[in-house]
C-alpha cells in the first residue's frame, strides 16, 4: 500500500538563468510504501514528525544557503536526502509549483541510480 503527505513552503532563491532574488510557493508530496498490516504504512504521527523537520528547514528560507543550485529537481533530491536515512519506506518525492503548473518527481529508482538509496539484490 502507498501513503503520502503534502507540505507547502514559501522560499526565495536565485538561479543562473534567473539571477535576481525571487520567491515561489512550492508543494511537495512525500510517498511511502509498505504493508499496512498494523493499519498503517507509516503512522501519521511519524509522517508529521519527519516532515515537520523538513518543513522548518525549507519554509521562508533562502534556498541557496543549503542547496547549491535550488531548482525544483534539486529541491526534490534534498527532501529525499533528508528523509531517506530514517525512512526507508520512502518511494517518491514530488515537488511542484501550482502557479505555473510545473513539477518534478524523484523516486526510488532515481535515488538508486544516483547512489542516494542502496539497491536491493535481484
Amino acid at each position: 500500500m502507498k501513503a503520502f503527505k503534502q507540505l507547502t513552503f514559501d522560499v526565495a532563491h536565485t538561479l543562473p538563468d534567473w539571477p535576481g532574488l525571487h520567491g515561489h510557493t512550492y508543494t511537495a508530496e512525500v510517498w511511502f510504501e509498505g504493508p499496512a498490516t498494523d493499519g498503517y504504512v507509516v503512522p501519521e504521527s511519524v509522517f508529521s514528525e519527519q516532515l515537520e523537520h523538513v518543513h522548518k528547514q525549507l519554509d521562508h528560507s533562502y534556498l541557496n544557503e543549503f542547496i547549491a543550485l535550488p531548482t525544483s529537481e534539486n529541491i526534490a533530491r534534498w527532501i529525499w536526502d533528508q528523509l531517506w536515512p530514517t525512512t526507508h519506506s520512502l518511494v517518491k518525492v514530488r515537488v511542484f509549483r501550482g502557479s505555473i503548473g510545473f513539477g518534478v518527481e524523484y523516486d526510488l529508482a532515481d535515488a538508486r541510480a544516483e547512489g542516494r538509496a542502496e539497491s536491493t539484490a535481484d
